[in-house]
């Protein structure tokens, strides 16, 4: 049980520290985060910083990569954010528009 509330509450703090960074400039976020692993375009005029932390699951043998996405406009203003795991590394990793 306390495993599963570690979890939720883990996940919620992460949804906070995101969602704080909505309406932020992409060069803050930049400047405390580092450059992004990857950029992309997001479809409509802005890009998508992509940030990947690598996993390995040594017991399965498995590699993990953590994404985080984050959206910016034309302006350079941040307004969407994505997580996802994946298996691939980020030069392979799939981007979708929002």
């Amino acid at each position: 049980m306390l495993l599963f509330i570690a979890v939720i509450f883990s996940c919620s703090s992460q949804k906070n520290v995101l969602n704080s960074w909505m309406g932020m400039p992409k060069q803050k976020l930049i400047l405390s985060w580092g450059p992004p692993i990857r950029t992309a375009d997001d479809g409509n005029g802005g890009e998508i910083l992509i940030y990947a932390k690598r996993t390995y699951v040594q017991q399965y043998g498995w590699n993990w990569w953590d994404y985080k996405m984050m959206y910016a406009n034309n302006e350079g203003t941040l307004y969407h954010w994505r997580t996802s795991r994946e298996h691939v590394p980020p030069t392979e990793v799939v981007v979708s528009f929002r």
